[in-house]
C-alpha cells in the first residue's frame, strides 16, 4: 500500500522491568496506556503501526478494534534498537512510499496532540529535516526521521535507540520543546501521571 506521507511507529514492545510488569496495559483514566497513546496518535490522521513484543497477546488485544497495524518483534528482549529496526522494516514493506517515520513511545501518556501535529506540519514544509523533541535539555522521542534515514534505522540492534543517528547530523535537526515527555518507567511515575491528569482534567 503506497503512502507518500509520514507513518507513525508506536513502540510498545518493552518488558517494563523497572515498572514491574506490563506498563503498556497500566490503566490511565480506565484505559490501558498503550490504547490511550494509539488513539491520540490516530487523531493526527497519519497511519499508525504498533510494535509489540513482551505481553504481545495482551497488548494486541486492547488495540484490536483500532484502525492500525500491528508488528510483533520476536527479538524484543534484545532492546529498543531491535524493536525500532523491526518496525521500520515492516513500515517500508507496508508503506513503500512513506516520506518519514514518526517514532513515538507507548509510555509517554502526557504527550500533547498539538505538538505532534506541529511536528507533522513542519515535515510537510521541510521534508529533509530530522525532528526531535526536547525537555529541559534532554532530547528524545517523539522523533521524526525522513526517508533517507530508513536504512540506518532498519540496521539498529541491541538496547540503543536512534540517538546516534540524529546526533551525527545535528545540522539538519529541528528541536521541539515539550513539557509533556514524562516516561512511565516506574509505578511512582504512573501515580504522578494520574495525579497530573487529575489536576489538569485532561480528556482521556
Amino acid at each position: 500500500m503506497p503512502h507518500d506521507l509520514p507513518v507513525i511507529l508506536l513502540l510498545a514492545a518493552g518488558e517494563g522491568s523497572r515498572f514491574g510488569g506490563a506498563k503498556q496495559l497500566a490503566p490511565i483514566a480506565s484505559e490501558p496506556m498503550v490504547r490511550r497513546m494509539a488513539r491520540m496518535l490516530l487523531e493526527t490522521g497519519a497511519p499508525v503501526l504498533v510494535v509489540t513484543g513482551a505481553y504481545a497477546d495482551e497488548v494486541e488485544a486492547v488495540l484490536d478494534d483500532l484502525p492500525l497495524g500491528l508488528i510483533r518483534c520476536k527479538d524484543w528482549q534484545s532492546g529498543m534498537g531491535h524493536s525500532l529496526a523491526a518496525g521500520v522494516r515492516a513500515l517500508v514493506r507496508a508503506f513503500p512510499s512513506a516520506s518519514a517515520v514518526f517514532v513515538c513511545l507507548a509510555d509517554q501518556p502526557l504527550l500533547d496532540l498539538d505538538m505532534l501535529n506541529t511536528m507533522l506540519q513542519r515535515h510537510t514544509q521541510a521534508s529533509e529535516r530530522i525532528l526531535i523533541t526536547t525537555q529541559h535539555g534532554t532530547q528524545g522521542p517523539p522523533a521524526l526521521f525522513p526517508r533517507d534515514c530508513f536504512d540506518a534505522l532498519a540496521a539498529l540492534s541491541g538496547p540503543q535507540g536512534a540517538r546516534a543517528i540524529w546526533q551525527q547530523d545535528m545540522s539538519r535537526v529541528d528541536l521541539f520543546e515539550s513539557e509533556s515527555l514524562l516516561d512511565v518507567d516506574t509505578a511512582e511515575d504512573l501515580q504522578h501521571v494520574r495525579w497530573l491528569l487529575s489536576r489538569t482534567k485532561r480528556t482521556p
